[in-house]
């Protein structure tokens, strides 16, 4: 009886010793990994602003991610948000105004929906009649809702779907230079089909596609001829010129895989460039886009599980010296040579992530990351949930946590991060877009740096458009306008660029037909539509 006693007891005390463990591993997974100092003043700060959605997840039925996007739907100038809706939940259109978001669904015609989820969504102007298109992916295909004066007219796109592929992200432009938007739809393998998590079996999953535009929003399936033909779970790409040849090019998430950057070769094909991640195995899944240390190449950031799995569960049956779970950060060198640069810049040993994005949130010329946090299906995080990362940048190109001071904090399972500015005072503000929970929305409090802000029509000539500006001081900035950053997701059509206490020397845009546009009498503080201001400049030109 003794024995049984003590036996029972050692076990007693065995699993309480091992609940302490894990709670102890989980509940300090959030803490800053790095003494990483900051100087006062430079912190962004916000206040939160009520926005009225929850979004209902449904774990039988749906993989999970949400669709949201940012839309210009009325051409007012000020972006609404777009929130997909789960399995049994419609979808809603908020609209900003007098410091309150209000739902607008049934006044721009939303369509209903039923045993659906909306996974993924981006806005650009397909039929070319001014006003941006809403595209959507859900488990049944691709539908546009094409946006007249602000109400919206959905017809589906008619494509091949596999049987065990659900669409997701959409990376939109024209890649062939022919005037209309083409799309790669990111593919992922069915919810009822998945075989476990951790599955890095070589071709596991769906092939994602390439559809070209034949010139009237109608589609052909190019991808075995385009050179894209891959059979991996992919979570989104991103059309980008990389390279500055003016071709856009493609940049894939493949998850329980690798990175994969493609080269446009100028004829409807593409060529895989190898990557600090090829034939390496780990999940990154969003993907933040920018030039963050201003040397006039575009720089990549990648999400990934980090620190919160364990290894040996999270790399399956890959070898541990082909296992990385840390963040990944593409520097780019030119000409397709990249550095991943996460230790150096000080993101590489952080905790799981999903969607990111980089932005200017304190107008200093230097881009923030901030990064969605927290996984729905993963049990610690029900107890134990990361705090979503704000990390403002320092001169030195590092980063610094700081989303406790800038009031950011997130303690839900967000998807990724909105970034526009609603209430037009020259700060960007932030969206938190939350799965089986409620959105956040957070103004910036704003400061006296000045800005620039470029609005853009969302069509085919100006998406991947590069703006180049010189401030008196010398500094050059560059951003690209593109689709897609986050994660089954879309930003602003406004492009925002922070300038100090700098003023403007020289600002130019470089479009993806060859063009390069001066805009001489751009001036500070100030948002710009981007047709108007050149139609305006051409017609003083001409009359010089």
């Amino acid at each position: 009886m003794k024995y049984l006693k003590f036996i029972f007891l050692s076990l007693i005390t065995i699993i309480i010793l091992a609940v302490l463990l894990l709670a102890f591993r989980f509940g300090t997974d959030g803490n800053n990994p790095y003494d990483n100092k900051i100087e006062n003043g430079i912190t962004p700060k916000f206040s939160e602003v009520l926005i009225d959605f929850n979004q209902q997840h449904n774990g039988k039925k749906s993989l999970p991610v949400i669709a949201s996007s940012l839309i210009d739907i009325n051409n007012d100038g000020v972006d609404e948000i777009f929130f997909g809706g789960g399995f049994d939940q419609q979808d809603q259109l908020f609209q900003y105004k007098k410091n309150a978001f209000t739902s607008i669904s049934k006044k721009v015609n939303l369509p209903q929906k039923s045993n659906l989820t909306t996974l993924a969504s981006a806005s650009a102007d397909f039929d070319n009649n001014g006003f941006s298109d809403l595209i959507i992916s859900r488990e049944d295909g691709i539908t546009i809702y094409y946006n007249t004066q602000g109400v919206f007219t959905p017809k589906k796109v008619k494509y091949n779907l596999a049987d065990d592929a659900t669409p997701l992200g959409f990376a939109l432009g024209d890649i062939d230079k022919d005037g209309d938007i083409d799309i790669f739809v990111s593919n992922y393998i069915r919810k009822e089909q998945m075989q476990g998590q951790n599955n890095f079996t070589k071709g596991y999953g769906p092939i994602s596609q390439l559809l070209i535009n034949n010139g009237d929003n109608t589609f052909t399936d190019s991808t075995q001829n385009s050179g894209l033909a891959y059979n991996h779970n992919t979570f989104m790409g991103i059309f980008v010129d990389i390279d500055n040849d003016s071709w856009l090019d493609l940049i894939v998430a493949h998850d329980t895989g690798e990175v994969r950057t493609y080269k446009n070769n100028a004829d409807g094909t593409f060529k895989m460039i190898t990557n600090p991640t090829t034939d390496k195995y780990g999940y990154p899944m969003g993907i933040a886009v920018g030039d963050y240390n201003n040397d006039g190449q575009v720089d990549f950031m990648f999400s990934n599980t980090g620190t919160t799995a364990p290894h040996f569960l999270a790399r399956g049956d890959v070898d541990e010296s082909e296992f990385n779970s840390d963040w990944i950060f593409f520097e780019n060198k030119g000409n397709f040579v990249f550095e991943d640069a996460a230790d150096k810049v000080k993101v590489a040993d952080f905790e799981f992530s999903w969607g990111a994005a980089m932005a200017d949130m304190n107008n200093d010329g230097l881009q923030e990351l901030i990064v969605a946090e927290n996984y729905v299906e993963f049990p610690p995080h029900k107890l134990f949930k990361l705090p979503g990362r704000f990390l403002t940048q320092k001169e030195d190109h590092t980063f610094v946590a700081t989303e406790q001071e800038s009031g950011v904090v997130n303690k839900h399972f967000a998807i990724t991060p909105l970034i526009s500015d609603f209430n037009l005072d020259g700060y960007q503000d932030l969206v938190w877009v939350n799965i089986s929970g409620p959105a956040k929305v957070f103004l910036n409090k704003g400061g006296d740096n000045n800005y620039l802000q470029l609005t853009f029509l969302e069509n085919a000539k100006n998406i991947g458009a590069k703006i180049i500006v010189t401030t008196t001081s010398g500094k050059t900035i560059t951003e690209d306008y593109i689709i897609g950053e986050g994660l089954v997701s879309d930003q602003s059509a406004t492009i925002h660029i922070g300038l100090g206490k700098d003023n403007i020397k020289s600002t130019q845009i470089h479009y993806t037909d060859g063009t390069i546009q001066n805009l001489e009498s751009i001036k500070i503080n100030s948002r710009s539509i981007v047709p108007k201001l050149i139609e305006v400049l051409e017609k003083a030109e001409e009359l010089k």
